[in-house]
């Protein structure tokens, strides 16, 4: 059961043409400025965007051997061969919820499962058969979120995400999914924070309220301004997410502004995080960084799927990028993706596609 040896594949992933473009002004043209610094600098963050590079997924997919053939895969960011060489000739078992150890996380988890002959998800106790996953767009034009809502519903998503910023106007933005989208289909505005001030977000929001898919509202303002999210929870009745940390978890609970949270994927930051919100009978969901194919995206379902209260749906953007890294498709019905129950992580590379993408 000893790690044999381990493989490293950099990869550059483009995104897929027609989000190109819009994911660069996403990212370069005042991404996370507030109003009031937009308005104050809005040439100078306009010239930032002109200049910028297309965005594209650079990630490093790991193989892990061990010294009966098994295969454990992972992703994320490059480690060094010194780095790698320190965990040839240990058991992955020796990593179980061991954040340290990185992007190799997941593949040690992969064999874990192997070896035991069970899915990822059992690996860390009870789990669910299906868990929720979301679409995801940035502070796209009214048009494209239209289009990208259009690909979302055939591809069976029942959940939309998609960011506020200074230079969109969020009420079209909300108007323009709700064009072609039914009843059910549930919209999380995502301000990153960009709203700026209690009196803005409670303005704005009750505009966004009049639609009825918009079921979220996330970071509006500071995360921190416990206060101002009691005053935007009060006057919206709507519900408020944020990014657990800022503030103190217990303070946000106990708090009364805040009704879910958004978590991260190392096993055992999250399992803490989770057991915190669920203290206060509060949901979760899970994100993925721009760096995380269909290889991440199923690491964070499993996880999902071992954790009772990650009922909201989790976050990806594998939907974006040009190509996928794996031979099994993250399949979506009415929202729900169906966890695999072979063994670990129940995927396997596409070596075609990897070696497209190999730098």
């Amino acid at each position: 059961m000893q790690i044999s040896r381990i493989e490293s594949i950099a990869l550059d992933i483009p995104y897929q043409e027609h989000v190109r473009e819009p994911l660069r002004k996403g990212w370069s043209y005042a991404n996370r400025s507030t109003d009031e610094e937009f308005a104050a600098d809005e040439e100078g963050l306009r010239a930032t965007w002109k200049a910028a590079k297309a965005p594209s997924v650079k990630t490093t997919v790991y193989q892990v051997f061990d010294e009966d053939g098994r295969v454990g895969l992972g992703e994320g960011k490059s480690l060094t061969e010194d780095e790698l060489a320190a965990y040839v000739g240990h058991s992955p078992f020796e990593y179980l919820g061991d954040d340290r150890v990185g992007p190799l996380q997941m593949a040690f988890y992969d064999l874990m499962g192997q070896i035991t002959g069970l899915p990822l998800s059992r690996v860390l106790g009870p789990a669910r058969a299906t868990v929720p996953l979301a679409w995801w767009s940035h502070g796209f034009e009214p048009d494209v979120l239209r289009s990208e809502a259009e690909r979302a519903l055939a591809q069976g998503y029942v959940v939309h995400k998609f960011k506020r910023r200074a230079h969109t106007d969020v009420v079209e933005q909300v108007a323009a999914i709700a064009d072609v989208a039914p009843a059910g289909y549930e919209i999380t505005v995502d301000a990153n924070e960009t709203f700026g001030t209690v009196e803005r977000a409670i303005d704005i929001g009750k505009q966004l309220k009049a639609c009825p898919l918009v079921h979220c509202l996330e970071s509006p303002i500071k995360q921190s301004d416990i206060d101002g999210y009691r005053q935007i929870r009060a006057a919206l009745e709507l519900p408020l997410a944020h990014h657990i940390g800022a503030p103190d978890a217990i303070d946000a609970l106990h708090s009364g502004g805040y009704d879910y949270f958004i978590l991260g994927t190392s096993v055992a930051a999250l399992q803490r995080d989770a057991h915190i919100c669920g203290a206060r009978d509060r949901p979760f969901w899970m994100q993925l960084g721009g760096d995380g194919t269909d290889l991440s995206t199923f690491f964070m379902l499993h996880l999902a799927a071992a954790i009772p209260n990650s009922t909201k749906g989790h976050v990806s953007m594998q939907h974006l990028q040009e190509a996928t890294l794996l031979n099994e498709p993250i399949q979506v019905t009415q929202g729900m993706v169906t966890i695999p129950e072979t063994p670990g992580l129940g995927v396997t590379l596409n070596m075609d596609v990897v070696d497209r993408y190999r730098v």
